[in-house]
């Protein structure tokens, strides 16, 4: 089936935060799973009342840092897991940080977070890439695990996450910068390694509800649509590195914001 909206996913069951061997083998294989329901509504409710705020602040108030449409709307905010009480709990909840754990078979710090907007009717297009496209560039090795928070529901007309299962294993494919389709500048896979890789029936819409969290591999191929709807989706993203890949020396190294310099190791609670 194509254009499928769901993908390998699990409902959390018992008091336990830490993965069975079945789940760890399925996101080793598939580049992510999809945790239904991970955290439920009261849990939800704080960050959610959080974001009116957020989204109407100013980076010289509140020290965060935010990229914004090419309207002047925002695009994403980052550091929220700095400088938000209620962001820095989330990002340490052990129902995200066990199985981090587990994954990365080590400690790890948050590289960063950031708060992923689309706006309805507004919110603009993420072009297909790998997160380690990124980061390749930053001195580290391709040893990160990003969980992605549904904020807002996540429909296939509101710009839903889009992956391709198993990706991950094709390595790190060649990427280009591309500063024109939107307003930051993304770094996107090639078309020609599009075309000879991916095909209709591969792709899988990450559709949920608030409180679904999505882990998913730094070379997983990912993109997303434009909102074509009247429900904005906003989605939260901490991007987790082990603790042994700290970056390396490299020349113009990107700001804090994006990669950080802080290494203290995020605690279980």
């Amino acid at each position: 089936m194509s254009n499928q909206t769901l993908g390998p996913s699990v409902r959390p069951t018992g008091a336990g935060c830490e993965w069975s061997p079945t789940l760890l083998e399925q996101y080793h294989s598939q580049g992510y799973v999809l945790c239904r329901g991970l955290f439920s509504e009261k849990e939800l409710q704080g960050v959610q009342d959080e974001l009116p705020s957020i989204l109407a602040g100013e980076d010289a108030e509140d020290d965060l840092h935010r990229e914004r449409e090419r309207s002047g709307a925002v695009r994403q905010v980052y550091l929220a897991h700095r400088h938000n009480a209620l962001f820095r709990d989330l990002t340490q909840n052990a129902k995200i940080t066990a199985p981090v754990r587990q994954i990365l078979k080590s400690d790890c710090y948050v590289w960063h977070s950031k708060i992923n907007v689309k706006d309805a009717f507004e919110g603009t297009v993420w072009l297909w890439h790998q997160d380690y496209g990124y980061w390749q560039f930053d001195g580290v090795d391709p040893r990160f695990v990003t969980a992605m928070v549904l904020l807002d529901r996540a429909t296939v007309n509101n710009g839903s996450l889009m992956v391709v299962p198993g990706s991950h294993r094709w390595g790190t494919l060649a990427h280009y910068s591309d500063a024109v389709t939107t307003s930051y500048k993304q770094w996107c896979i090639e078309k020609q390694e599009l075309v000879s890789r991916v095909k209709e029936e591969m792709i899988v819409h990450v559709t949920g509800e608030p409180g679904d969290v999505l882990f998913f591999d730094s070379n997983l191929v990912h993109g997303s649509g434009h909102n074509m709807s009247p429900l904005s989706r906003n989605t939260y993203l901490a991007v987790y590195n082990s603790i042994h890949n700290k970056p390396r020396p490299v020349e113009n190294p990107r700001p804090d914001w994006v990669v950080a310099r802080d290494f203290e190791v995020v605690p279980l609670t």
